[in-house]
């Protein structure tokens, strides 16, 4: 084979050179585009932790416990109700109006791990207005729906449903008093499906 042959047999068979630095920046980009994406993704932080905890834990498993009607003490601009009748009850159910005269259904109980969650208490999409702790789920007294009872996670039942999971409403433990900011209440809306 002659020198020129050889030649362009070479020119057709070397193997492309890589330029290793436009791969390490194309890596880099695809790496912080996927950054990006999961920290603007929607989540639900804002429900899945519920302050320290309040009361000592206990366990739902082999149980259903359904709520306990009870009457707050509305003054102030607060909302108060006892930590102990809640911790007796497990979970409480009481209703206030918001500043459009509608009846927020509302709810507070103690998690498996002995946290405290105070908030609404309405499964949006099918207007259930009570729930029930039973095992390790928080459940819709209507359409069956479950969450995860430490953190509103949706578990099973209408799909629909398990996007509008009950809102937190940031209550505090004050001398033995749960207290939540009545202005929470009144500008509470059913959210749009």
């Amino acid at each position: 084979m002659s020198n020129q042959a050889k030649g362009k047999k070479e020119q057709f068979t070397q193997k492309p050179k890589v330029n290793i630095t436009a791969l390490l920046v194309i890596a880099i980009a695809v790496i912080g585009v996927i950054a990006a994406f999961q920290a603007t993704r929607p989540t639900q932080a804002t429900t899945e932790y519920f302050g320290e905890p309040v009361a000592a834990p206990r366990s739902y498993v082999g149980r259903v416990v359904s709520m306990t009607r009870v009457e707050p003490v509305v003054e102030n601009g607060q909302i108060k109700l006892p930590l102990t009748e809640i911790d007796r009850n497990n979970i409480v159910f009481f209703e206030l109006e918001n500043d459009q005269g509608t009846l927020v259904p509302m709810m507070a109980y103690i998690t498996p791990s002995g946290r405290l969650f105070a908030g609404s208490s309405m499964c949006e999409p099918c207007r259930g207005r009570t729930f029930s702790l039973a095992g390790e789920t928080l459940v819709c007294d209507t359409c069956r729906t479950t969450y995860t009872i430490e953190d509103h996670r949706f578990i099973s039942g209408a799909a629909i449903c398990g996007s509008y999971a009950p809102v937190y409403m940031n209550p505090v433990v004050t001398n033995g008093m749960v207290v939540i900011d009545q202005q929470q209440v009144l500008s509470w809306r059913i959210r749009s499906l």
